[in-house]
């Protein structure tokens, strides 16, 4: 089962930020998740929510900042200056610095609440100038994102996000020809676990913070543990091999 670093190693540093990726890598992670968004001035970025607000000292929604405005933030507000001040990455940032890590990564288009016009191929033209198609994945709470990426670049596996469980899950992304499913791990049932095995269906849980919901996930023949600790994910699954 891979372990996930959700937005990085966010539960001991700020998350979507370079620092928390690398500490993901530290310790030991086999992929990066992370989320994208677009800035006034249509700059990809490395952000979870549609406001600023939590995750920095300013205010506002993303896509009403240039990023030479939106960089002025510290990203790591939440910390209480734990750590020093640091500036929401962009995504080709990221790109530069991943391209020679031996990790994958998950990209998690914010289209569900504000669809930005033109993330996906930005995405996708910055993972080609830098020849990470084939160490990536996509995935999205709008299917729509997902069905235009697919339509961009097929050969980039896509994973539907669901917090509510979907029924015949295996089904609707077999039809949609979506790979991998990715639901809230605490909703995770036996049945659709079955159901998108039944269809080939690879199956990445969120966000798993505890062990007995990731020894559950094992039970369940998961593909993968999305956690905020990879670290302490990682120590679990070498500690049950031994």
């Amino acid at each position: 089962m891979k372990v996930v670093a959700h937005r990085g190693y966010s539960g001991r540093y700020p998350e979507n930020t370079m620092l928390a990726f690398q500490k993901a890598v530290e310790a030991g992670c086999d992929e990066i998740e992370l989320d994208i968004q677009l800035t006034k001035d249509d700059v990809v970025v490395v952000l979870h929510d549609e406001r600023i607000d939590r995750t920095t000292d300013g205010a506002g929604y993303v896509r009403d900042y240039t990023y030479e405005e939106l960089k002025q933030f510290n990203a790591a507000k939440c910390w209480d200056g734990r750590y020093d001040r640091m500036a929401v990455p962009t995504f080709e940032e990221y790109c530069i610095w991943v391209k020679d890590e031996p990790v994958t990564t998950n990209i998690e288009f914010k289209t569900s609440i504000y669809y930005y016009e033109g993330l996906e191929e930005k995405t996708i033209d910055l993972l080609r100038k830098y020849h990470l198609e084939e160490k990536v994945m996509f995935s999205s709470f709008n299917h729509v994102s997902l069905l235009k990426a697919k339509e961009l670049e097929p050969d980039i596996a896509c994973g539907i996000l669901v917090d509510d469980e979907l029924g015949n899950a295996g089904y609707y992304c077999s039809q949609y020809g979506f790979e991998c499913y990715h639901p809230n791990g605490a909703k995770l049932t036996g049945a659709v676990a079955e159901s998108c095995a039944r269809h080939g269906i690879k199956i990445n849980a969120w966000t798993i913070n505890d062990m007995a919901l990731l020894e559950r996930l094992g039970d369940l023949n998961c593909s993968g543990a999305i956690t905020n600790f990879p670290g302490i994910c990682r120590a679990w699954q070498q500690a049950m091999q031994k």
